[in-house]
């Protein structure tokens, strides 16, 4: 108590608390009392801001909490995967297609890409890692339409092999029919299957 009577004495000798007081002292008793309406209503509605303002950035942490959780659980699922596979011994994916280029044709001829309108090239190596090793593709496409091309990049990145489109060039040959031919370069994943 005596704590809060030290603050009473310093604020009541501050020359800006004396103006303040003077001023109030002039009012009369309406103008008193409104103020004193104005001043709880203005106090209330910065404790609701407060209050709310809190519990919304509580809700931002947590919504941010829940998705890196999420993420996080991805993460480990996807590691699991690949260690139950690497210990698996599994082999590459989708080998019931074949080799690659059998891959490359049998993803085209759905799309109405007949295989002597593709040229494939030999693969050469590209970056390899622990699990799994890449093999660069060039696959040159004749006389098709802009809507094959491009169904047969989107089939190849996402059918069941691990399949990445590394660059597309396309020569139109000004054809009035509007066929073109096409160049896809082609990154194809293979997995290596742990040492025994």
């Amino acid at each position: 108590m005596e704590f809060v009577n030290t603050i009473t004495d310093k604020l009541s000798e501050q020359e800006w608390f004396q103006g303040l007081k003077g001023k109030w002292e002039e009012l009369d008793p309406q103008s008193r009392s409104y103020l004193k309406v104005a001043t709880f209503a203005s106090a209330v509605i910065l404790f609701l801001y407060l209050v709310f303002s809190s519990i919304w950035t509580v809700h931002g942490l947590k919504k941010d909490l829940a998705d890196k959780t999420d993420l996080l659980n991805v993460i480990q699922n996807a590691n699991e995967e690949l260690r139950r596979l690497r210990e698996s011994g599994a082999p590459q994916v989708a080998a019931d297609v074949g080799g690659w280029n059998a891959y490359f044709e049998t993803t085209a001829t759905p799309l109405g890409i007949d295989k002597s309108m593709l040229t494939i090239s030999t693969d050469k190596p590209g970056a390899s890692s622990e699990v799994a090793k890449e093999s660069l593709y060039d696959i040159g496409m004749k006389k098709v339409t802009i809507k094959q091309i491009i169904k047969y990049a989107y089939q190849l990145e996402n059918g069941n092999r691990p399949v990445k489109l590394r660059n597309l060039t396309i020569n139109t040959n000004a054809d009035p029919e509007g066929y073109m031919d096409a160049t896809l370069a082609i990154s194809g994943f293979s997995l290596i299957p742990p040492p025994k």
